[in-house]
């Protein structure tokens, strides 16, 4: 039979199709879903059964000085890429933060402005609370945003709490922090997690716990974290509305870092995995070691950076049968950082819903920046 002159177009459909796109990154597929019916189908199999999404790391910049422009690089592990994000920058209020993973806010005298997506792709912005804060906690459970601690003894009561409520979008006061965190009622020495219905708050050096109920605006009785090794330094975050510890551990004079999770009211304490020395090395600073460090946590990813040195990030996959898979990435947007510039890490889950919105509706770009 002669050899037909044209080509014949070969369709490429069910598994072998999911299975390649499984390979593409997140940010690709959002395209690769326009494409037909057929495909989008495709490409939310290839998601939910091949390589499902899992969380970002977001490293947001802002410059110190005016204008204070900020950008964005992120990290996927799906595909162990990073991704800069060209988007307008943030509009200026002050100094921006993070708090629990993927809450972002600016904070001044007379503005309180906040990001509750998990693109930070809108912003909120009210009157700030009626007690001035330096560095509180700031916390989302449920329709409160709640700001704790971090005032000025001298003039307000430095343990003040208040909530803002996101349906009747007004303030009002709570009962004050626990008086036993007077000396660490700050930001820097605590960490914080959240559930969906309340917000718990650790000390970092000593581990004392409390939790705070935005229903009944009242602080629970205090608990000490115990996981029955000699802890010296405490991070928590929640994982699937599970409390999980990061500790930093002197064992044998070797530092170690150790994740639990913590279960039930009771708080018992199931040892999830131990950082490979290997990654404790690469977080060590020059002078400082491994002790500054902070997490971020989304859905069962945990990421670990040092505060001061923010060259190198570890993260934690906790695997659903039991155990954890460590690795670690360079912080891109570190590379060439300069002074003028502040860090601010957050983390969230993000999928194609929120990418289409960004892309198509924002206009915004997502440009693969290097590959780890």
């Amino acid at each position: 039979m002669p050899l037909q002159e044209e080509d014949q177009e070969v369709e490429i459909h069910g598994d072998v199709l999911e299975t390649i796109l499984s390979h593409i990154p997140l940010v690709d597929l959002v395209s690769s879903a326009r494409v037909s019916k057929w495909w989008c189908a495709a490409v939310w199999s290839s998601l939910h059964h091949h390589n499902p999404p899992k969380p970002w790391l977001f490293v947001h910049t802002q410059a110190t000085r005016f204008p204070y422009t900020t950008a964005v690089h992120a990290y996927d592990p799906r595909s162990n890429i990073w991704i800069k994000i060209s988007k307008p920058s943030i509009k200026y209020i002050s100094a921006l933060k993070s708090s629990h993973s993927n809450f972002l806010y600016m904070l001044s005298p007379s503005k309180f402005s906040f990001s509750l997506d998990p693109l930070n792709s809108n912003w909120c912005t009210v009157n700030p609370p009626l007690v001035w804060r330096m560095d509180p906690i700031v916390a989302r459970v449920g329709y409160s945003v709640i700001i704790a601690g971090g005032a000025c003894d001298f003039e307000d009561d430095p343990l003040a709490v208040e909530i803002y409520n996101l349906k009747t979008r007004a303030w009002c006061t709570c009962e004050s922090m626990p008086l036993i965190l007077k000396d660490s009622a700050a930001s820097p020495w605590l960490s914080i997690a959240t559930t969906s219905v309340k917000l718990i708050v650790a000390d970092k050096k000593s581990g004392l716990t409390h939790w705070f109920d935005p229903e009944t605006k009242s602080w629970s009785e205090p608990i000490v974290l115990d996981p029955g090794q000699p802890v010296g330094s405490y991070h928590i975050g929640c994982s699937d509305n599970n409390l999980i510890l990061v500790g930093v551990c002197r064992i044998e004079n070797v530092e170690r870092v150790i994740i639990w999770r913590v279960r039930g009211e009771d708080f018992l304490f199931e040892e999830i995995g131990e950082m490979p020395q290997e990654f404790v090395t690469k977080l060590n600073g020059k002078t400082f070691g491994v002790s500054p460090i902070d997490i971020r946590v989304a859905g069962n990813i945990v990421y670990v950076y040092n505060t001061w040195e923010t060259e190198e990030v570890v993260a934690c996959e906790l695997m659903a049968g039991g155990g954890c898979l460590w690795w670690s990435v360079r912080n891109v947007a570190a590379r060439g950082g300069t002074i003028a510039e502040r860090l601010v890490f957050s983390c969230s889950e993000v999928g194609i819903d929120e990418l289409r919105r960004a892309m198509f509706m924002k206009k915004w770009r997502f440009e693969v920046s290097s590959a780890s």
